[in-house]
């Protein structure tokens, strides 16, 4: 059975391609609304530029929130905090230089 520094790097790599995945099926998927939303409203073409932020900025956006909560979901349905090296590690209380 590998460690947990082995079991964390394997978690990170699919959880970033799971990432990447999600990434990718709403850049397709909000790339196809908003064509067909601006060949059905012609209004929207004044305002492609504007169209295309919010493309990037949702697909972004929602990639994100639902890659969170899939770790979120995966980490305590399987209880994974006993079976991961926690990645961001509090910070030591370094004694302060006195000058």
């Amino acid at each position: 059975m590998p460690g947990k520094k082995a079991n964390t790097a394997i978690f990170m790599v699919a959880a970033t391609i799971v990432n990447i995945l999600l990434m990718l099926i709403f850049f397709v998927g909000f790339g196809i609304v908003i064509t067909l939303l601006m060949n059905w409203i012609p209004a929207l073409q004044n305002v492609t530029m504007l169209m295309i932020l919010a493309w990037f900025a949702l697909s972004i956006f929602l990639s994100f929130l639902t890659y969170s909560r899939i770790v979120k979901w995966a980490t305590a349905k399987f209880s994974l905090e006993d079976k991961l090296d926690p990645i961001f590690t509090p910070r030591r209380n370094w004694p302060r230089r006195e000058e």
